[in-house]
């Protein structure tokens, strides 16, 4: 007997008529049968794709055993279900595109299942045996990564393959490479910040060497990196999805193309309170619903994760509160680097720049790169203050000069070379700059030549990084009043491109931060935010920033100076012992300014400022002008003398009390007979939850 079939006008009511077995068992994009090893599927690309479900479970055994018939058949319908339209899961009406961003998602979580089957024990206990605790795990797993390959732990796996391989790899093998390819040892200060292989520094070189023996690192044309098609399909070869994919090149294992050799001084002290990224609420709440889809398998019968486990996700919140943030610079290393650049431009900076623009003219015509002058030639090219200075070389980076760091160091301080003076000064104007205007790195290293001042060269110009909501990705352009001293600053950097397009030194003016080439080469390069942190890395060395206990020194960021406009707002009417910086406010109304700060960032960036700014005053100056904050904080610390409190646990505590209402920090403006006054006031709201 024929199986009814209904007619073509009610065919829409098909899907609600079918067997509660096979209703998640097909989808418009699955081109293969459902029962196939291997599924074949479009998202309506130019090209199908397949899905190879043999893959080996922590038994031993493929996921196509008869052993794990329902595990294999849960996986599959969650898949399914996963593409169907959110409030009537029955229908495909959503989009394509909509169907594939949410297939996505659930082949990510089934990924990571399969990828960590032991510790969920699939192959004995399948989906149904999924805890709460293990479905917030995940949730956890993802609140924590910035983007897919930190879920799927990319680096830490390639960081696992890279120390078997050192291991099976002769050691004489590995001593072999790097002597053939010395680049390899190098390790630049970004790859000490971005280190998250979970292997040391100096394993990194060695790790280098392995890959490279084992055919997957490679020399391309912008240097040395890891094959990344071909590492994905090693470390990501228990998955379904992700051994198919190409992953992001790691920082860490990269050589790039430089000519030039830069150390930093000392390690440098960690940026951030620890390893956690903030959480991207839109994008955790869309895998929250995607694994909370797991459910729809009861519907068929399929093994799956209990009710009441997965009513647990959506109980979970992500620990906010607790996330990574950039640690704070002390106060005394931001005002002493901003003093410290001011003073080096009004004593150094015409002289340096045009020395620079000099030598630049004598490469154009003798036609030889800067580097090629000798000592004697610069003594009739350079200006006499800069050879007063103590200038006696171009560069002390040239390839293939080796010398020990010590040296290095305590040559550049002499003022020896003239390159690395051009970058401690341009590392000087971005520190004034970037701590004036409190603006995003991004904009920073955006801002150009021609265009960064309007014409009365009292306002900043450039574009928001946070203004393309909207806007199809158009940034918006902005002005911001900026002091006299940064817009001097900023035209000497302007004067020097303008000379060097003139003698053709350059074919166009660029960023406003784009440096000349340590190398002594005529290259000179466009800001990047690589160039951009390493101006500031010279300016640190040069001018020897202080260590922490540790010996690890403060190496400046943006992203650190965006809170010291707020800073010296409150430390310019409290704080004795900073007349050389109040200046800079002192011809404005306090009022007014504290309204540009508060336009500029938001309430939640201003809480760093203010705990940092109390937290440093009852650790230095006591608690006498804070003593309800000081009662409040004694039940934790046992204590009221506050310097025996690490400055750094102390704002912590402070901004954990302001996040939860108890406590609040403000500039508070008052007249007396010497005009406008200001001081910071601490509200203590006792009967806050």
């Amino acid at each position: 007997m024929q199986p009814y079939s209904l007619p073509p006008e009610l065919e829409f009511l098909e899907s609600y008529l079918s067997d509660s077995a096979t209703i998640y068992r097909s989808a418009q994009w699955l081109l293969s049968s459902f029962e196939a090893p291997v599924w074949e599927y479009n998202f309506g690309t130019a090209n199908n794709h397949f899905l190879d479900w043999n893959v080996i479970l922590d038994d031993g055994e493929s996921l196509l055993h008869p052993k794990h018939k329902d595990l294999l058949e849960g996986l599959k319908q969650y898949l399914v279900v996963s593409t169907r339209n959110a409030s009537d899961q029955l229908s495909e009406t959503n989009a394509i595109g909509t169907q594939y961003q949410s297939f996505l998602l659930a082949s990510h979580i089934v990924d990571h299942l399969i990828m960590n089957a032991a510790h969920f024990q699939l192959a004995d206990c399948g989906l149904e045996g999924l805890s709460t605790k293990n479905l917030t795990e995940i949730l956890r797993k993802i609140a924590i990564s910035f983007d897919l390959e930190g879920f799927l732990d990319w680096e830490a796996l390639v960081g696992d393959h890279c120390k078997h391989l050192i291991n099976v790899t002769p050691r004489m093998l590995l001593e072999e490479i790097l002597t053939k390819f010395p680049e390899l040892k190098e390790i630049t200060p970004e790859q000490e910040d971005e280190n998250g292989l979970g292997i040391t520094l100096e394993e990194i070189p060695y790790a280098r060497a392995a890959l490279y023996a084992h055919e997957l690192f490679e020399r391309q044309a912008s240097g040395w990196h890891i094959r990344t098609r071909k590492l994905t399909s090693i470390v990501y070869s228990h998955s379904l999805f992700a051994k198919n994919g190409y992953r992001r090149s790691i920082k860490s294992l990269s050589v790039p193309v430089d000519d030039t050799k830069q150390w930093r001084e000392f390690p440098a002290v960690r940026l951030t309170t620890n390893s956690q990224e903030h959480v991207l609420i839109d994008r955790f709440f869309n895998y929250q619903t995607a694994l909370y889809r797991l459910g729809a398998l009861h519907e068929t019968g399929v093994p799956a994760p209990d009710i009441p486990n997965l009513k647990g996700i959506l109980l979970y919140e992500p620990e906010t509160a607790k996330s990574g943030r950039y640690r704070s610079l002390p106060s005394p290393v931001v005002l002493g680097a901003v003093k410290d650049s001011i003073e080096f431009h009004l004593k150094h900076g015409e002289h340096l720049i045009s020395s620079f623009c000099l030598l630049a003219l004598h490469s154009m015509h003798k036609n030889k790169p800067p580097g090629q002058f000798d000592h004697d030639e610069l003594q009739t090219i350079l200006r006499k203050e800069t050879i007063a200075a103590g200038v006696k070389q171009v560069t002390m980076a040239l390839k293939n000069t080796e010398r020990v760091k010590l040296e290095y160091f305590t040559d550049m301080r002499s003022n020896a070379s003239l390159m690395e003076l051009v970058r401690v000064y341009i590392g000087g104007v971005q520190i004034v700059v970037g701590a004036l205007m409190a603006r995003r790195s991004g904009e920073m290293i955006d801002l150009q030549a021609l265009t960064c001042l309007d014409s009365t060269e009292q306002w900043l110009l450039f574009l928001n990084r946070k203004s393309t909501t909207h806007t199809l990705g158009i940034r918006h352009p902005q002005a911001r009043p900026i002091e006299p001293i940064a817009v001097q600053m900023i035209k000497n950097l302007i004067r020097m491109q303008k000379i060097l397009k003139r003698i053709g030194y350059i074919s166009e003016e660029t960023s406003l931060f784009a440096s000349p080439c340590l190398a002594g080469t005529r290259k000179f390069s466009k800001c990047t935010k690589g160039l951009f942190n390493r101006n500031m890395d010279f300016f640190c060395d040069y001018f020897e920033i202080t260590t922490n206990k540790d010996g690890h020194r403060y190496y400046i960021r943006q992203h650190q100076l965006r809170r010291f406009f707020a800073m010296l707002f409150f430390h310019s009417s409290t704080f004795g012992g900073l007349e050389t910086l109040q200046w800079m406010l002192a011809h404005t109304n306090r009022r007014h300014v504290w309204y540009y700060i508060t336009e500029s960032q938001s309430g939640a960036t201003l809480m760093g400022p203010k705990a940092q700014f109390v937290a440093e005053y009852l650790h230095h100056k006591g608690s006498k002008s804070y003593e309800h904050l000081a009662k409040l904080l004694k039940d934790r610390y046992g204590t009221e003398n506050f310097a025996l409190v690490d400055i750094d646990e102390l704002e912590d505590e402070i901004t954990e009390l302001m996040k939860e209402g108890k406590v609040a920090i403000e500039p508070e403006f008052f007249e007396d007979e010497n005009g406008e006054q200001m001081r910071i006031v601490v509200k203590i709201f006792e009967d806050a939850a």
